[in-house]
């Protein structure tokens, strides 16, 4: 599906995001936007300057439809971070070269709710934490798989890597965040574990000084 709609017939041109749209667009969600830019970029100025250039190329670009804007600016912010990182990208696709993913899940598009849960998860994440333990490959295809849904082959493109790079690579990156799921909610279940002692202890003693009293 593109993004985009050139007819300049004024009737077809109703309901089409306009220069001012864009703006105030890419002005309210400045911080969404460059945080997915700072996930593949690993570079707060690089990532700043991407957010710059996709600004300008959806404005000087072609017309879309307004309610196609918040797809398409951060497909705009998305491939502009990646032009700035390309080489780092390319670069990691040696790593995946001997490796294989087997997750069935993995060899499709994922589901639309899945996506919109894992990236939920990457957004809530310190930024530095997943550009510490994920790769600029890692990132990217997890940025473009969960935040604009891209197919497989779409991520090989756009990356210049092998579809097989690209699985290997998302593999890696939804192993990581399901593994960092599951310490999130241990953790969750420890504390929640150690608040009804905690507050066992204290009926306790109040139920045991009651007694002393009476």
């Amino acid at each position: 599906m593109s993004w985009f709609h050139k007819t300049e017939n004024g009737a077809q041109r109703r309901g089409l995001a306009s220069a001012s749209d864009v703006l105030a667009y890419f002005r309210d969600e400045r911080d969404l936007l460059l945080q997915l830019a700072l996930l593949i970029t690993g570079n707060s100025a690089t990532a700043e300057q991407s957010v710059i250039t996709a600004r300008e190329m959806a404005i000087q670009g072609p017309t879309t439809f307004h309610d196609w804007l918040i797809g398409w600016a951060k497909w705009v912010t998305i491939n502009a971070a990646i032009s700035n990182n390309r080489d780092a990208i390319s670069n990691c696709e040696k790593r995946y070269k001997d490796l294989r993913c087997y997750h069935t899940d993995n060899l499709t598009q994922s589901g639309e709710a899945e996506d919109q849960v894992d990236c939920t998860l990457v957004l809530r994440i310190d930024p530095q934490i997943v550009i510490a333990e994920l790769d600029p490959l890692a990132r990217a295809v997890l940025i473009l798989r969960t935040a604009v849904k891209s197919s497989i082959s779409y991520c090989a493109l756009q990356l210049n890597v092998s579809s097989g790079a690209v699985l290997a690579a998302r593999c890696r990156a939804i192993t990581w965040l399901r593994d960092l799921q599951l310490r999130d909610a241990a953790g969750a279940e420890s504390r929640s574990d150690k608040l009804r002692a905690t507050n066992s202890a204290g009926q306790g003693g109040y139920e045991q000084n009651a007694n002393t009293s009476a």
